[in-house]
């Protein structure tokens, strides 16, 4: 379902962009919560985790902005984000962990169903060209190659 306008974005892709989004600013409050309870107990290796943490949560807000323009490369590793964080939702604590994983699995099916296959350009078929004779050397004289003759 779109807006009227010919390229305008659909409904369930700015659904998921949101979603993602959503989950991207969950965490972000999480993991910021979570530095100085880290810090003090485990010392100050323990902020390495957190800070590749974050990485991870700026691939998430990166593949949302993507995906809203219609990348399907975004389409694809969003939905390989939900599917391990469906799986990371079924570990303990269940609460937030559960929630966040089962809001990123519904935002990384959304782009998949039907209403938003059109704004996601298809991809683009690489063309064989035929095999040109091989190089053997160079025409000192104007610099062209000169091809092996089969």
């Amino acid at each position: 379902m779109t807006t009227g306008d010919p390229r305008s974005r659909p409904t369930v892709v700015t659904a998921a962009v949101v979603l993602w989004l959503v989950v991207f600013a969950v965490q972000t409050v999480a993991h910021t919560v979570r530095i100085g309870a880290e810090a003090r107990g485990f010392g100050p290796w323990s902020v390495v985790p957190i800070v590749l943490g974050f990485a991870v949560l700026g691939f998430f807000a990166f593949g949302a902005l993507r995906l809203a323009r219609g990348s399907g490369r975004a389409r694809f590793w969003l939905a390989v984000l939900g599917a391990v964080s469906l799986i990371g939702s079924f570990a303990p604590p269940y609460g937030l962990t559960t929630a966040e994983g089962i809001a990123s699995t519904i935002a990384a099916v959304l782009p998949y169903l039907p209403g938003a296959r059109g704004w996601f350009p298809p991809r683009v078929r690489r063309v064989s060209r035929p095999a040109q004779p091989r190089v053997v050397g160079w025409d000192p004289e104007t610099g062209e190659p000169i091809r092996a003759s089969e």
